[in-house]
């Protein structure tokens, strides 16, 4: 077990007797310890809750409901204290739903690690305009992780996002992204880090890893985030879906052509058969143990809209208990765990000459920047290499798809944070020193936030080597509830992982999958 995720283990446990809030007016609180009231049969449009709530404005005002609130079909309920971007107060008793952005849980008491707030003004939380407009028409609107940036000729390009599967401390993972960037002139690899979601980022630990490799070799991290450096790749003699297409054109190289399945395998899938797949032939490397299946990946937003729609709107305002109480209990994180674990993320599986056998596997990644991954998978010995990519009918975009021999396993150099910056050139000596290891410590991100993390790489000296850097992200986020997800008839219960979960999604995504990936990639949160 490597040292980060060894880290992980341990502070996990000490999650488990609270987790850290901080009571600041404008900043974002922690969804935590929320307790939801039984509610009459027959009753499913209100609910109340027994924490401390705040509610974020359309207007850039935030409510803050000290002792819990009640939300009833068209407003929540409760003594609240109103404070507006001046930070002037006023005390309500109700805020109408169609005028909240989103709302969160929170804690008045310090009892977990330590958390380091970026210092970029008070301001930061304030969404407005076009963008938060349309969140609360069609709140399946841009999140999911922290996402980071490099500049080219002072463009921001993207480069991968962070730890998109990590929905409560108790899920907190580490996740590695291959980049493009390369060292500036003084040698530093400068990246930016964007929340422009409604989302709480906890960013536990950032580090970047260097490899040296030859001129013709790619390197890539494998499923568990370890660096992978394979030689050239393999002419592909065959490569089909479920449906008998030919996908080779599709697959050949990264230009925006992309495979999505079948739209008649998402209409016909039922409880028993969910599953789409691509085989893959290619001739095998003589002389070649193993190879390595090469892929240009990110998940489509079928995972989005289970985890929107089904864990968070559907119950409505029971999805604050869900994310504070079920997803803080290890045998409750345990149980989605392996609900996620059997039906998501892709297989792969080698043709042994009589059957496919599956030999590795991996989980989810976002929908938001593809990752460039590397599979090392066993050649059996004979002439040929049969591969077989198994997965939830849809849940995938493909831009590319390779398989390529000389398999190796390099050393890589690892490079911690040189410094933090804040949009305004502040440098952030605590926000650096949160991020340095994986530990109890945090810095914590609101929507609208951003920050530059340099790392000082060095000048190359001539070589006739080439190098990679992958960057290494850790930590969790807490997604905002949205006002739209409290109003009207809701679901009496928290969510409940099942089959007819992904039945009704997968009909659910078919209706509206070309509607949803065109609103979500334009409502980004702006940064600031």
């Amino acid at each position: 077990m490597s040292t980060a995720r060894s880290s992980a283990a341990a502070h996990t446990v000490r999650w488990l007797a609270g987790v850290v809030a901080s009571l600041a007016i404008v900043g974002c609180f922690i969804a935590q310890t929320v307790r939801v009231e039984s509610l009459p049969t027959g009753t499913s449009d209100s609910a109340t809750v027994r924490s401390p709530v705040k509610a974020h404005l359309l207007d850039g005002s935030t409510v803050v409901f000290r002792e819990g609130a009640t939300v009833a079909r068209n407003a929540v309920w409760g003594a609240g204290l109103r404070y507006d971007l001046a930070l002037a107060e006023t005390s309500v008793t109700h805020v109408a739903l169609d005028s909240i952005i989103a709302m969160e849980s929170f804690r008045t008491e310090v009892d977990g690690p330590r958390t380091i707030l970026l210092s970029v003004g008070a301001s930061a939380t304030v969404v407005v305009g076009a963008i938060a407009l349309a969140c609360l028409a069609d709140p399946k609107c841009f999140g999911s992780c922290p996402t980071i940036y490099a500049d080219s000729a002072g463009t921001p390009v993207l480069e991968a996002e962070g730890f998109s599967g990590s929905i409560s401390p108790l899920l907190e993972a580490r996740d590695v992204d291959r980049l493009r960037s390369r060292a500036d002139a003084q040698g530093f690899v400068r990246l930016e880090v964007w929340n422009e979601a409604l989302e709480t980022h906890f960013i536990n630990h950032v580090e970047l890893l260097e490899v040296d490799h030859a001129p013709e070799e790619m390197v890539l991290p494998d499923e568990r985030g370890l660096p992978v450096a394979v030689g050239p790749e393999l002419p592909l003699g065959s490569v089909s879906d479920r449906s008998g297409r030919d996908l080779r054109e599709t697959m050949a190289r990264s230009d925006g052509n992309v495979f999505s399945s079948d739209p008649l395998m998402i209409e016909r899938a039922t409880a028993t058969d969910l599953y789409d797949h691509i085989d893959v032939a290619v001739a095998a490397p003589a002389g070649a143990d193993t190879a390595a299946l090469v892929l240009r990946v990110r998940s489509s937003l079928l995972n989005t809209l289970v985890f929107y729609d089904h864990m968070l709107a559907k119950p409505g305002a029971r999805s604050l208990d869900w994310m504070a109480n079920d997803l803080m209990r290890l045998d409750r994180v345990a149980e989605l765990g392996r609900w996620y674990s059997e039906y998501f993320g892709i297989r792969v599986s080698v043709h042994d000459g009589t059957d496919y056998r599956a030999v590795t596997k991996f989980s989810d990644y976002g929908p938001i920047a593809w990752r460039d991954v590397a599979l090392v998978v066993p050649v059996s010995g004979t002439d040929s290499i049969r591969l077989r990519l198994t997965f939830l009918t849809d849940q995938w975009r493909i831009d590319r798809l390779a398989v390529a021999g000389n398999v190796r396993r390099p050393a890589p150099r690892t490079i911690p944070v040189t410094s933090i910056t804040s949009r305004d050139s502040t440098i952030q000596v605590d926000a650096a020193e949160a991020l340095m290891h994986p530990d109890d410590q945090y810095l914590k991100t609101t929507p609208r936030q951003r920050f530059t993390v340099s790392f000082d790489v060095g000048h190359r000296p001539d070589s006739a080597a080439s190098r990679t850097f992958l960057l290494a992200t850790q930590g969790y986020y807490i997604e905002w509830v949205r006002g739209a997800w409290m109003t009207g008839q809701r679901d009496t219960t928290t969510f409940v992982p099942s089959v007819q979960t992904l039945v009704t999604a997968m009909r659910e995504w078919g209706a509206q999958r070309e509607a949803m990936e065109r609103h979500f990639f334009l409502s980004r949160i702006p940064v600031y």
